[in-house]
């Protein structure tokens, strides 16, 4: 059920791209001599937004994720910061249909320099929820990938 995403459309910050599915891999993270796998999504090398394929499809209760580079292969995302709560983010999906959110939250969490268990509580945000929504993940800032920044969107049903 649901839809694929295939196509965001941003008019605030002019963004206009195609939606492909992200590539991950497991990477190994070890601390206090513990190793730790985890499944990494990797953004697209080209300028495009990727989709966890894991995550929700549109119109259905989920979380659907979607990242992009903001300083790198396209900068697909390179305005995504200057998005703000209540800007619309439209997302066409493989049944033709336009899907609406709103921007509820913004986020900017340290990434570098942290723990596992602070990075773990960052990556909460990718996770599946009880509600329908849209969350966008891209580095941040400009010149840097020190920190993630992490946009949470709400249908938005006319």
């Amino acid at each position: 059920k649901g839809a694929i995403p295939l196509w965001i459309h941003i008019d605030v910050i002019a963004l206009e791209a195609n939606i492909i599915p992200a590539q991950s891999t497991i990477v190994e993270v070890e601390e206090d001599g513990e190793t730790h796998e985890f499944i990494q999504w990797e953004a697209p090398d080209e300028e495009a937004v990727g989709w966890h394929t894991n995550t929700a499809r549109l119109g259905v209760v989920g979380n659907t994720v979607l990242n992009g580079h903001h300083n790198a292969y396209g900068r697909v995302f390179r305005n995504l910061a200057y998005l703000q709560e209540g800007d619309y983010i439209q997302i066409y999906g493989n049944d033709g249909e336009w899907y609406t959110y709103v921007v509820a939250n913004k986020m900017v969490l340290p990434e570098w320099n942290v723990t596992l268990e602070k990075r773990m509580e960052n990556a909460v945000w990718t996770l599946p929820s009880q509600d329908e929504r849209l969350t966008l993940i891209t580095c941040w800032p400009e010149q840097s990938n020190t920190h993630r920044l992490i946009i949470v969107a709400r249908p938005v049903h006319w």
